[in-house]
């Protein structure tokens, strides 16, 4: 079963244009499915998913940023996020 990384980490980011980190607060470790011949032994793809929060510069939370966030910059932040913790090689395992 996928384990959740607890320790928080952060990367650089911009958000308008404006520097920023994203801090990942929690991180659900993506595990590929598991298809068996029995299916007691098989499982569905599961987490690559977590909670963030933007953050200025000096590691503030900053919802005034968060506001500015566009659809478009969602999904690229999403993204950058995903990569960043699936990358990771410190999980808790």
């Amino acid at each position: 079963m996928a384990r959740g990384h607890a320790a928080m980490t952060e990367f650089d980011s911009t958000v308008s244009g404006i520097p920023c980190k994203i801090r990942i607060t929690y991180w659900e470790r993506h595990q590929s499915a598991i298809l068996r011949a029995d299916p007691g032994d098989s499982h569905p793809e599961e987490g690559g998913c977590g909670n963030w929060e933007i953050c200025d510069r000096k590691g503030r939370p900053a919802p005034w940023l968060e506001r500015k966030i566009t659809g478009q910059e969602l999904a690229r932040i999403e993204h950058e996020v995903f990569n960043h913790m699936e990358n990771q090689n410190d999980y808790d395992d």
